[in-house]
């Protein structure tokens, strides 16, 4: 049967984005958004809510869902995913599970962590409380567009700006609910710069006036500065060429750079010496 789609509208409460101003960046940390309107399940129909993130820096470490206020006569037809911005993947929160008519969801709110110490019952019921993402069964249809994964670490890594979509799927006839309150995410990011390796640089002694530095980072999303003798900093890539170098001592330092402009505190630095 065709499945109606709803698409929910309404004013996104954004929390905790306190320290984020450009003229004293800050390293990233948690910060929460909720899409506070209710989302509407009707029989055999899929709803979607968005929340939009911004400006928020670093790459994602942890992702928790809290469906807020939630009603359903018969929770075993209930499929909710969960989909990142600009991910063709979608984390499949709860699906099947908590049970039928003689467990209804009547006000619960459920908070979905892959750190939980439960999955949801199968039979039910799902009283107020934290499990991890729970699948009981098989056939549950994605989202035009994407493949369903089981573990919200899948977003681990990635960008967290942009729009955050919420599929609320009833997969069956004859029975409704509604999140009442929306649905909440807390997002946790990682914006610490990283280290710094050089993994090509001259040997200690030189005659050449031109010398060629290569170095890397331990992790991704990361920016490097270098500071060649006295000069200022200045962003650069890798390699790094230096040119028309004068006979004496030399040395180049590279830092990282986080998204919101922490910097790496401990610099790789090469040093050589180029004769005569």
């Amino acid at each position: 049967m065709r499945r109606l789609i709803l698409t929910t509208a309404g004013v996104i409460a954004l929390g905790g984005l306190t320290g984020l101003s450009t003229a004293s960046p800050a390293q990233a940390g948690v910060r929460t958004v909720t899409h506070p309107p209710a989302i509407p399940v009707a029989s055999l129909s899929t709803s979607v809510a968005t929340v939009n993130v911004a400006n928020l820096p670093g790459t994602i470490t942890d992702v928790d869902v809290v469906l807020n206020n939630v009603f359903h006569t018969f929770p075993a037809d209930l499929d909710i995913f969960l989909q990142a911005p600009g991910s063709t993947e979608v984390v499949r929160l709860m699906s099947d599970t908590c049970g039928g008519g003689g467990t209804p969801l009547a006000g619960a709110f459920l908070t979905i962590d892959d750190q939980a110490g439960t999955s949801m019952p199968p039979a039910g019921p799902c009283p107020t409380g934290s499990y991890r993402p729970t699948n009981v069964g098989t056939g549950d249809t994605a989202p035009v567009g994407t493949t369903i994964v089981d573990t919200l670490s899948t977003f681990n890594g990635r960008d967290a700006n942009g729009t955050w979509t919420l599929f609320v799927t009833d997969d069956a006839a004859g029975d409704v609910g509604q999140l009442a309150g929306g649905f909440t995410l807390t997002i946790t990011t990682d914006d610490t710069p990283g280290d710094t390796t050089i993994t090509s640089k001259p040997k200690k002694v030189s005659k050449k006036k031109k010398a060629t530095i290569a170095f890397t980072a331990d992790k991704a999303n990361v920016t490097f500065e270098c500071k060649v003798d006295k000069k200022v900093w200045k962003a650069c890539v890798s390699p790094l060429t230096v040119k028309k170098l004068k006979p004496g001592k030399h040395r180049v330092r590279v830092r990282t750079v986080g998204a919101s402009g922490v910097v790496e505190s401990t610099p790789a630095v090469a040093k050589w010496k180029v004769r005569r």
